[in-house]
């Protein structure tokens, strides 16, 4: 009931000032005023203004996916797995008024490009920093998620492992980054590539990034989708058919959709809809594309106790085109499985993972850089065997964040 009553208020002061205020609420509370968490995405000191209890929670910036270029449509096997998720700590502390805590945000992983040649080439992703709060008696770490790996043999490349915290009273870590296993063992190319996990959260674990696993023996794109803030996974691409295959993101409700063949649903939502709206119906997305303290607050679902106010649900998969829908408040973004190459559309996650990126074109350079996860999400990977001319380019994993509330 106490969180119930906490998200309602959340919601109804979503377009407040973030910074501590009075309020009109503190009959529900037993004289105590609520204050809405305050947001910090980038290093900082911050002075408690009173005495009391603060939770302070740290995430940690999400990995970056391998990529892989095949040096031809003939080229066996071309994989590339995801990066994982940042790591997440909380903890409700008492300070004393006037303590400084000092506040150092964690980059996400970055994003980069591989151009082909007449040899295949690959790269593996980048590794998230650690965001850490320190301050007398307070001590917390939330390490970043792994990069992703990069395959041209029927050795399947592992996604990269999710971010810890640590020092905490609730430590979760964040998702595995999906692995890409193709191994159709022909003369004409598997593409395939792993989701991003989810970053870790007040609920729980991150979750993984969808696997992209193809035993075809042809040319076909297999991709698995972002893993959702909450324990849910992006949706697998287990392909045998001659059909592109694109898993959907992970929603607050549910694991992405896994397919073999065609482009698999988004997961549900935190009270079991079909859609990237949060719980109380709205859908928040667009106000969230920048990292400014009034759009992040926005969001969340409230902006009390924000870690735990993630309902949203994840967006499909696509297999033809190039426009992506954004995920939902905790969703992850679904993946790309295409035979034409081109620039993904911006999509965004607040906190889950964003997809993986597989063409079997022959002809276009793929570009997934505009798949982004703003916090803690990793990175899905991105493979294509296009020959010596082309490239592909991967997104940058989300940056860490923290948020400090006074909760009595």
């Amino acid at each position: 009931m106490k969180f119930i009553n906490r998200l309602l208020l959340g919601m109804a002061l979503a377009f407040t000032c973030l910074a501590p205020q009075a309020s009109d609420f503190s009959q529900f509370v037993g004289g105590f005023t609520l204050q809405p968490a305050i947001f910090f995405p980038t290093s900082t000191t911050y002075t408690t203004p009173v005495a009391g209890t603060y939770r302070v929670s740290a995430l940690g910036g999400g990995g970056s996916g391998g990529i892989a270029v095949g040096s031809s449509l003939t080229t066996p096997e071309t994989s590339a797995s995801g990066g994982g998720g940042g790591g997440f700590t909380e903890i409700d502390v008492y300070l004393p008024a006037g303590t400084t805590l000092t506040v150092t945000i964690g980059a996400g992983g970055a994003g980069t490009t591989v151009t082909g040649s007449s040899t295949s080439t690959g790269t593996s992703g980048n590794t998230g920093g650690t965001t850490t709060v320190t301050a007398t008696g307070l001590s917390l770490s939330a390490t970043g998620g792994h990069g992703g790996a990069y395959s041209f043999s029927a050795t399947a490349a592992a996604g990269g492992a999710g971010g810890v915290g640590s020092g905490g009273s609730n430590n979760q870590s964040g998702g595995a980054g999906g692995q890409a296993h193709c191994f159709g063992g022909t003369s004409v190319s598997d593409i395939c590539a792993g989701g991003g996990g989810g970053g870790g959260n007040g609920i729980g674990p991150g979750g993984a990034g969808g696997a992209a696993n193809s035993t075809y023996a042809g040319s076909v794109a297999c991709a698995g989708g972002g893993g959702a803030a909450g324990s849910n996974a992006g949706g697998a691409c287990n392909n045998t058919t001659n059909a592109n295959t694109a898993g959907g993101g992970g929603g607050m409700g549910g694991a992405g959709g896994t397919v073999t063949s065609g482009a698999g649903s988004g997961g549900i939502n935190g009270i079991g809809l079909a859609s990237v709206a949060s719980a109380d119906g709205v859908t928040r997305t667009t106000p969230v594309a920048s990292a400014t303290s009034n759009s992040i607050a926005f969001g969340f679902d409230s902006i009390f106790d924000p870690w735990r106010a993630i309902t949203g649900g994840g967006s499909a998969g696509i297999i033809s085109g190039t426009t992506m829908t954004y995920a939902g408040t905790g969703g992850g973004i679904g993946s790309v499985a295409t035979n034409s190459g081109g620039t993904v559309s911006l999509a965004i996650a607040l906190l889950g993972g964003t997809g993986g990126c597989a063409s079997d074109s022959s002809s276009a350079s793929i570009s997934c850089a505009n798949l982004t996860s703003l916090f803690g999400g990793g990175s899905g990977g991105v493979a294509t065997a296009n020959g010596s001319t082309y490239s592909a380019t991967s997104a940058k994993g989300g940056n860490g964040l923290v948020t400090i509330e006074r909760v009595k």
